[in-house]
């Protein structure tokens, strides 16, 4: 029997709210750095990389992304694309809107339908996707599936407010993991989410060399042993233990602190505090690096045996 990938059944909780983790671009730099992880440790690994990506069945974001190209260059600009993938793809018969977070409550104590302020199936996801991805007898457009949602979540669940979503008296059923709470983007002054100040704080350029440059600069400023989360390289084990012990304190303790000010209504949006956006860059620029790292090390795990 044929392994699948679609085993969960999209359940529609909050991603009318939500926004994803990370905006495309920044997936494709977290894709970057783990493309550059992957050809330092195992070269080997890129050319069957493109193959696999080349029998993903949904073919059209891949050809546009590979314009030209060929060869290993050909191999990585469809690694850059299998990460921003599940994005791309929401609203159709590819998506599955809860596989992007893995909430817990924080805050006042969940009411009403949200008994407890659990949600969302990232941690079953991933689990599933590595799986899938590491098993040879599968066919090899359901690996390629399943390495862009690996990718894909590996990145969300660095992301804090996918692990997150604060209980208040204004939001009694929670704020969607930020999506209900309005701030000004510090960059234009128009009024955005909470949730996508932060997925949209490390790049917004999805032009190739515009994502290679913001990995470059990430890889040259954060090099991996420069990182104590990175003492060891990940395993597919470890993915629960990011969400809950790094993304979640994270949430409780920088993105909801006292200096936030949201509003409710995007028309009442509230500018973002200098410190406060600046600190947001860095943590994210941190977090996008991690999980860059990471995701090398979960490809390698999956297709060369780690």
């Amino acid at each position: 029997m044929r392994v699948r990938i679609f085993l969960f059944a999209a359940i529609a909780m909050l991603h009318a709210s939500m926004a994803g983790a990370w905006t495309r671009p920044g997936h494709m730099v977290t894709a970057a750095i783990a493309w550059h992880e992957i050809a330092e440790q195992h070269p080997e690994l890129l050319l069957p990389i493109g193959k696999m990506l080349l029998a993903h069945p949904d073919r059209g974001p891949f050809q546009i992304a590979i314009d030209r190209t060929t060869g290993q260059e050909q191999a990585r600009r469809l690694f850059l694309e299998c990460a921003r993938w599940p994005d791309d793809v929401r609203g159709s018969l590819f998506d599955h809107p809860t596989w992007h977070y893995s909430l817990s409550a924080i805050g006042a104590k969940p009411t009403g339908r949200i008994a407890d302020g659990l949600q969302g199936d990232a941690i079953e996801a991933f689990t599933l996707a590595f799986h899938t991805l590491s098993n040879t007898k599968a066919e090899l457009s359901d690996r390629a599936q399943a390495l862009c949602w690996m990718l894909h979540v590996a990145g969300d669940i660095h992301q804090p407010l996918h692990t997150a979503q604060s209980f208040s008296a204004d939001y009694p059923e929670g704020d969607g993991a930020g999506g209900k709470r309005f701030v000004k983007d510090p960059l234009t002054g128009e009024a955005i989410s909470l949730h996508w100040l932060w997925d949209d704080s490390v790049n917004r350029s999805g032009a190739v060399a515009d994502v290679d440059a913001r990995a470059k600069a990430i890889l040259d400023k954060l090099p991996r042993s420069s990182l104590i989360e990175l003492k060891s390289s990940a395993k597919p084990s470890d993915f629960a233990t990011w969400a809950r012990e790094e993304s979640l304190p994270l949430a409780q303790f920088l993105v909801f602190r006292a200096d936030l000010v949201t509003a409710q209504a995007a028309e009442k949006a509230a500018p973002v505090a200098d410190k406060y956006w600046t600190d947001v860059q860095r943590a994210a620029e941190r977090r996008v690096a991690i999980a860059g790292y990471r995701i090398g090390d979960l490809v390698i795990a999956a297709l060369a045996g780690g």
